[in-house]
């Protein structure tokens, strides 16, 4: 299959099926740090989900159990969290007063561009005074049910995680711009998508990683 360019603000995810395998590769550019730029793979795979920062760090989610594995590369060690301690932590992470804002309903603003070979049209939001701007194509459906599947995330861990599912966006997103009062322009875009079978090896903490034990946490 061939390379396509994706986009998407992606966290922490649940499914409510299994989709097919699904691997995006995306790169993230901020204007106040251009010469920072980060690449991010996600793959999914029946109940399984795996996110890579830079070959550095992964992320396995268990989305069944809600158990996770991090693997730090380079140190080659693996530290694995239960699905209840992970719940918990997330739940005693400080809510902001804007976590319970919601976005304003995307609108088209007449804008079509040509991404990698898909024809889109713009689509452009507000959230908390921030601007999110959205290319989307209609020529990935497969691709679309998938992260649709995938945007049924916890709102507090993603605020923009939903936004396909309850917005019902015509499409799929190509690229994600988002400009923040004072914080400069975030752009995402993926440099490579993949609906090809993955090994199950992907989702397994490589042989020869030295388990990690957490960290102390106050309270627990």
């Amino acid at each position: 299959m061939k390379p396509l360019l994706v986009s998407g603000l992606l966290a922490l995810l649940t499914l409510s099926s299994a989709p097919a395998d699904l691997m995006v590769t995306q790169k993230m550019e901020q204007d106040t740090q251009p010469d920072a730029t980060t690449l991010m793979t996600m793959k999914i795979k029946d109940e399984k989900v795996r996110m890579d920062m830079d070959k550095k760090f992964s992320t396995i989610i268990d989305v069944k159990s809600g158990d996770m594995q991090n693997l730090m590369h380079e140190q080659k060690m693996v530290m694995t969290v239960p699905g209840a301690m992970a719940k918990a932590l997330q739940q005693a992470i400080p809510k902001s007063e804007t976590s319970g804002q919601k976005l304003e309903p995307p609108k088209p603003t007449g804008k079509t561009e040509v991404i990698a070979g898909f024809d889109c049209e713009e689509y452009e939001t507000t959230y908390n005074g921030s601007t999110i701007r959205m290319w989307l194509t209609k020529n990935l459906p497969s691709a679309e049910k998938a992260m649709a599947d995938l945007a049924k995330i916890s709102s507090e861990a993603n605020p923009f995680g939903n936004l396909m599912q309850d917005q019902k966006l015509p499409g799929f997103p190509m690229r994600t711009v988002m400009e923040m009062p004072g914080g400069g322009k975030t752009t995402v875009t993926v440099v490579a998508l993949s609906e090809d079978p993955l090994p199950a090896a992907d989702f397994k903490a490589p042989s020869g990683y030295k388990a990690m034990q957490m960290p102390a946490i106050p309270g627990q």
